[in-house]
């Protein structure tokens, strides 16, 4: 079952639209990247209004995979005066079947400076386990102490939320803040979330398996890297 979130059937049937292309399972690679681009921005736009527009110093992480269209849209409308870029390459190696339990180590990383980090806004097309998010948050931590952290991805799954929070201190639980449009409820048998964003997110961006889209350099990091 889904409940939408921060939009309703009234006034965002465009966003709506979008949320449903993303499950459809012959949508082309274009449309599907489109899509995510799309609702980027859409999610900027939402995330502007909850943060007053009051970020301060900001750092925008994100997966190698959700740079170049998901994140990119919230970069694109994000009313921020300066912008630090974190994007990670990420391993995911399940170490209990039956749990599904998961790890995943960070392969390669992209990281540009920040200094006092006031606001980290953590971008991905789907919350889940929370394995990856958390992996992410784990090594920004180390380098930076934001005041807030927001998590922002379409959709989520009902209990990602929750047990995020306690992988963490409550001191920085507590910072948290989950902007989405979509919560799901509902798993199948390979605990995949249904309908989710229609799969397994790295095919349907025509980058390959979980391994094929480590070798992926978004245009969004070349663009940025020094000369």
């Amino acid at each position: 079952m889904r409940t939408y979130k921060n939009i309703t059937f009234d006034k965002d049937r465009e966003t709506i639209r979008l949320m449903q292309l993303l499950t459809e399972p012959d949508v082309s690679v274009e449309d599907y990247r489109h899509a995510f681009y799309r609702l980027g921005r859409e999610l900027g736009l939402l995330l502007n209004e909850k943060a007053g527009g009051n970020y301060g110093n900001t750092m925008l992480a994100c997966a190698s995979e959700d740079a170049d269209w998901l994140a990119r849209g919230v970069l694109d409308v994000l009313s921020s005066d300066k912008v630090s870029l974190a994007v990670f390459w990420n391993e995911r190696m399940m170490l209990d079947p039956k749990t599904h339990l998961e790890y995943s180590p960070i392969v390669k990383s992209y990281v540009e400076p920040v200094e006092e980090c006031r606001t980290l806004v953590l971008v991905k097309s789907i919350v889940s386990t929370s394995c990856v998010v958390k992996t992410q948050l784990t090594r920004l931590m180390t380098d930076i102490q934001p005041q807030k952290v927001y998590i922002v991805a379409p959709v989520m799954y009902k209990d990602a939320a929750r047990n995020l929070k306690e992988e963490f201190p409550s001191a920085l639980a507590e910072k948290f803040e989950f902007i989405t449009f979509a919560v799901d409820t509902e798993r199948d048998e390979q605990h995949g979330v249904i309908p989710g964003i229609g799969g397994m997110v790295y095919p349907r961006l025509g980058l390959g398996d979980v391994h094929d889209k480590n070798r992926y350099m978004p245009e969004l990091v070349k663009s940025r890297m020094p000369l």
